[in-house]
């Protein structure tokens, strides 16, 4: 039966005054039959295209019991398939039947029994465990995938795993795209959840050593009290109970869900013909079956009716935190909010440490109080609006030497707010910031790495289109608009408050 397919091309010119001059960018689009979207940058000149999938799903997509799984699965990603990785695909999918049916009794008897189960008999348990995955490792052929790209000349292989999406990268000579969108469409259909376990235990002394970092357990339980009831509520690693307790049947319910071909995007950025690229996408990509659609979260974050403020104490270095609830990706007032982050903590850092007399940043919460009143090691701010949920943060480190403390920074900066819920900003720190945000915009689309992950990631949340919507929201910025921003959310009862206190020997 021939395919059908939509193709829709759009060409859109963007002028710019900057070093650079005028910046032009073709982005032409092509959708499959199944839903899996192709967009294709031609940049003609080094012979080399960067390759870059993503997926729409992210920790969000998780819920408890599961949280950490979409991380998992990306390096799952890289354990091979049917045709990959492996030698003797039989013996070693008899090997892993065995390995489930044991790990599947630890499991229960660890697991389900309140009182830890039987120690003796999961030792035993274990030991068969251990016994077969020596086995299995006669039949494993390690970073399979990898070698195959180098081999082809291929460079900067790797995946990432964010709150919202997931993205898996190579860059590849012009002449091997085809090779990506074989192996990559490969991994769709035929992932093999080979090595599981003992992957699981890699990622576990990941969070181990995220755990060792002073402030790490204050930060997690910072972010888990701010974000109360959506699913922004845990980091993108997950609780430790549920890596734990993570099962290979709950990984390939997650697979068969979220990677499928109408949740993701595959783009191409480099010296190509589209016309050639075309063909070779729906030969690979247009044979995965369509999934089901997906429904969005279904729980979003409630407003905030009571301040919050949290307390903790450790090795770390005495800090501040303020975070205010505000709005999701596209909402009317992210723009003002995001200026204004720049406005309050572009830069921040001290040149020469505490006693060096000088501040480094250029934003007004740095010139008030690390260069002038000289009370902050640091202070910085920001506006970060997301697919569901919006955050506007304040982050401070007082002075030391001087026997500042968190709360005295606390008063300065809500006395910085209100002098902009008062009078608004000037004209010129205004225009400083659309000026700097442009020259960053264009400076990010002149990589073509840059330009495939800021179109790819767009395309998944609002189209890919919404990068210049943006940046032309962001130049309409007014002072009035700052001053409406401002005196709407940033109101104690919309706040979370954390001050971590340095104590050694903890």
């Amino acid at each position: 039966m021939k395919r059908t397919t939509a193709l829709v091309l759009a060409v859109f010119f963007l002028a710019a005054v900057a070093t650079a001059g005028e910046i032009t960018l073709n982005v032409q689009e092509h959708v499959l039959a199944n839903g899996m979207k192709i967009l294709m940058i031609p940049k003609p000149g080094v012979p080399r295209v960067v390759c870059h999938i993503y997926f729409n799903v992210g920790s969000i997509n998780e819920r408890p019991g599961i949280t950490g799984i979409a991380h998992v699965h990306e390096h799952m990603m890289f354990k091979g398939t049917q045709a990959m990785g492996v030698t003797d695909v039989e013996k070693d999918s008899a090997i892993d039947r065995q390995i489930d049916a044991l790990m599947g009794q630890i499991y229960r008897e660890k697991y389900w029994k309140t009182d830890g189960g039987d120690k003796a008999k999961i030792t035993d348990l274990q030991k068969q465990v251990d016994k077969l995955v020596a086995e299995e490792k006669a039949f494993i052929i390690k970073d399979d995938l990898w070698t195959h790209y180098m081999k082809n000349g291929g460079t900067g292989l790797n995946a990432s795993t964010g709150e919202e999406n997931t993205g898996y990268y190579v860059t590849l000579p012009a002449n091997k795209v085809e090779l990506q969108m074989m192996l990559e469409s490969d991994r769709l259909m035929n992932a093999v959840w080979r090595e599981f376990y003992s992957e699981k235990d890699v990622i576990m002394e990941e969070r181990r050593l995220s755990e060792n970092s002073p402030g790490y357990f204050f930060n997690e339980q910072v972010n888990a009290a701010f974000y109360a009831a959506s699913p922004y509520h845990w980091d993108v690693i997950g609780w430790m109970d549920d890596l734990k307790k993570m099962t290979k049947a709950d990984l390939a319910q997650f697979h068969d869900t979220f990677y499928v071909p109408n949740n993701a995007v595959a783009i191409y950025v480099g010296d190509f013909d589209p016309k050639v690229l075309l063909p070779l996408a729906e030969k690979y990509f247009g044979r995965i079956p369509k999934g089901p659609d997906l429904e969005p979260i279904r729980t979003s974050e409630p407003p905030q009716y009571s301040e919050k403020r949290l307390y903790g104490e450790g090795p770390a270095p005495t800090s501040l935190q303020m975070m205010f609830h505000t709005v999701p990706a596209g909402h009317p007032d992210a723009a003002p909010l995001q200026v204004l982050g720049s406005i309050f903590g572009s830069g921040g850092g001290m040149r020469g440490g505490p006693r060096g007399g000088g501040g480094g940043g250029t934003g007004r919460l740095a010139k008030a109080l690390v260069e002038g009143k000289q009370m902050a090691v640091s202070i910085s701010a920001s506006g970060r609006s997301q697919l569901y949920v919006g955050a506007f943060q304040f982050s401070a480190q007082p002075r030391a030497d001087k026997n500042v403390q968190p709360e005295d920074l606390e008063k300065e900066i809500w006395a910085e707010i209100d002098k902009v819920k008062k009078d608004g900003v000037t004209a010129d720190e205004l225009q400083k910031i659309k000026n700097r945000s442009e020259a960053g915009f264009i400076r990010s689309l002149q990589s073509a790495s840059g330009l495939a992950s800021s179109v790819g990631r767009a395309e998944l949340v609002r189209g890919w289109r919404s990068i210049l919507t943006d940046i032309e929201a962001i130049k309409k910025v007014t002072s009035d608009d700052i001053k409406r921003v401002a005196a709407k959310y940033f109101a104690k009862d919309n706040s979370l408050t954390a001050i971590y206190q340095r104590k050694m020997g903890r």
